[in-house]
């Protein structure tokens, strides 16, 4: 049975809210019905076997979308009634409680009144029968309300798997939208070009059904195409923000917050700030300084991670992949959008005709510089996942190859570095920015051609400070702390290119300096355009 606290605690506006957003996929279902009805329409010149296979399976897909739409616009009524019924029972349960608390007596969580220690079964003083019997009345009442708030939630839940079991097609006569086992998710770590012949195999009614039903899973992999995974990350953006949100209020409605409650409010309202900045880059109208974007993967597990691209991957002749380093996490995201999209800018301003640029906050960075950033373990971490998203875009990318380039600030290019060394990474250029070390003591053993390699350091960046020898060896050759030596020195065997010197502290390096290499006039940023245009830099 529901007990007091959680009834009183509630937050049925909860409902409402969820009722909202299962409205707007409904409609989004509606609205793909009709692209796929406008899509049979066009193909009414098409003649043959294919168009007439193409043509059937559209239309099959047409009725399945208009048949889920219907399906989910049930959810929307049951959790507004859930909501309103839970309002009035709260508002109920509230009422006794003020009672209760008006003559002193106390509520159990099964909802119990007792009269100060003393339970109402037990024989009362003289003169305390009135007391007795409202104890006795309060929990009465207060049991009915707790009861009738089970029964609500009941109800809604039973109705709920109704639907559910009806959308999905495991209900007698429910919608038929399983998908056959050609159409099994491939487990994660499937290599992109099995996952990319895995996607080409299925038929659009196949694609569609499982962006309905499991568009998270889709989202996240490695080799299905760009806008496909935009698409469904788009809908998991929607619910990270809800949940979130949610939850925030629920956390913000206590009467009383423990630290880690604190702590939880401020990490919730960080990670709220960072999926706004996302929501609105994805808005943005494109112009000349903002391309469309696309989502290729977003979650708030941890320090959260996103993963968004300043044009269409799968169609730029220059690719690049930023990876941050130290701090990077879903709350600054809004920051790496903009270098990307400066980025994106600085490559045009090179030459390049067709770009896109992918802030790739897709691993679990180091949150300070000490310990955490000393070590190599997060760059250990995140190899695989920086190895697969590279071959995913080779995999899903459209015609002649694109010039792929990689490019790591800071621990970002820790994380570059021990990818290229241990596992190979599917790019053309390398870049390494205010870099603490890439794991290696010369580029060439990079798996990739020195002269492929680049690297620059501002002159004031405090990064410089890790850049020293810690002692020689017995050759007097020097050696470096694990991350390795400063890839931008000459001896490494890389191509050196300019950054302005960055803003000193009193003639001392300085953590500004570390991160102004996207600043708009920097050469740091001009140059990065000319190697992503594949251009010679300065």
């Amino acid at each position: 049975m529901t007990t007091v606290e959680e009834l009183r605690e509630a937050e049925p506006g909860v409902f409402t809210r969820a009722a909202q957003r299962w409205q707007e996929l409904a409609k989004s279902m509606t609205s793909r019905a009709g692209e796929a009805t406008r899509g049979l329409a066009g193909l009414g010149e098409w003649r043959g076997a294919a168009a007439e296979v193409a043509k059937q399976q559209i239309g099959d897909q047409r009725g399945r979308l208009d048949d889920l739409a219907k399906g989910l616009s049930g959810i929307p009524p049951v959790l507004r009634e859930a909501g309103e019924r839970l309002t009035r029972l709260q508002a109920a349960l509230r009422d006794e409680l003020a009672t209760a608390r008006a003559n002193h007596l106390r509520v159990a969580s099964d909802g119990l009144v007792v009269d100060g220690a003393v339970v109402v079964a037990t024989p009362m003083p003289q003169g305390a029968p009135n007391r007795a019997q409202l104890c006795a009345d309060l929990t009465t009442s207060v049991r009915d309300i707790l009861r009738q708030a089970a029964t609500v939630d009941a109800d809604a839940a039973a109705a709920l798997r109704r639907i559910t079991q009806e959308v999905t097609g495991m209900a007698p006569g429910g919608i038929q939208v399983c998908t056959p086992a050609s159409a099994t998710i491939p487990a994660a770590g499937t290599s992109p070009a099995e996952v990319k012949r895995w996607w080409d195999g299925l038929s659009i009614a196949d694609r569609e059904s499982l962006l309905a039903t499991d568009g998270a899973r889709i989202g996240a992999l490695d080799g299905v195409p760009a806008v496909v995974r935009d698409r469904a990350n788009r809908v998991v953006l929607a619910g990270l923000q809800a949940s979130l949100s949610e939850e925030k209020t629920r956390l913000a409605a206590k009467p009383h917050l423990t630290h880690d409650d604190q702590q939880r409010l401020v990490e919730l309202t960080d990670k709220l700030k960072g999926l706004d900045a996302i929501t609105q880059r994805l808005r943005a109208t494109p112009d000349a300084g903002k391309q469309p974007a696309f989502l290729l993967g977003v979650n708030a597990d941890g320090n959260g991670r996103a993963i968004v691209a300043m044009g269409n991957p799968d169609t730029a002749k220059n690719v690049a992949t930023l990876v941050p380093g130290t701090g990077s996490n879903l709350a600054d995201g809004g920051d790496y959008l903009q270098r990307a999209d400066r980025m994106v800018t600085a490559a045009r301003q090179a030459g390049s005709e067709s770009t896109s640029v992918i802030s790739w906050v897709g691993y679990d960075a180091p949150q300070s510089p000490l310990p955490d950033a000393a070590g190599e373990s997060y760059a250990q971490n995140a190899r695989e996942g920086l190895a697969r998203f590279q071959e995913g875009l080779r995999a899903t990318h459209e015609g002649q190859p694109s010039h792929n380039t990689v490019v790591g600030h800071s621990y970002g290019s820790t994380v570059v570095g021990h990818t290229a060394r241990d596992l190979g990474l599917k790019a053309d250029d390398l870049v390494f920015i205010g870099s603490p070390g890439v794991g290696v003591e010369r580029a060439d053993q990079l798996n990739i051609p020195p002269e492929r390699v680049h690297a620059s350091v501002a002159e004031h960046d405090v990064i410089n400070a890790t850049n020293v020898p810690i002692g020689l060896d017995r050759d007097n050759v020097p050696i470096f702390d694990p991350l390795g030596p400063d890839p931008a020195d000459q001896r490494f065997g890389g191509k050196v290119f300019t950054s302005d010197p960055g803003t000193s502290n009193l003639g001392l390096p300085s953590i500004a300096a570390h991160m102004e290499y996207w600043d708009i006039t920097n050469k740091s940023l001009r140059n990065m355009g000319k190697i992503i245009a594949g251009e010679p830099t300065d």
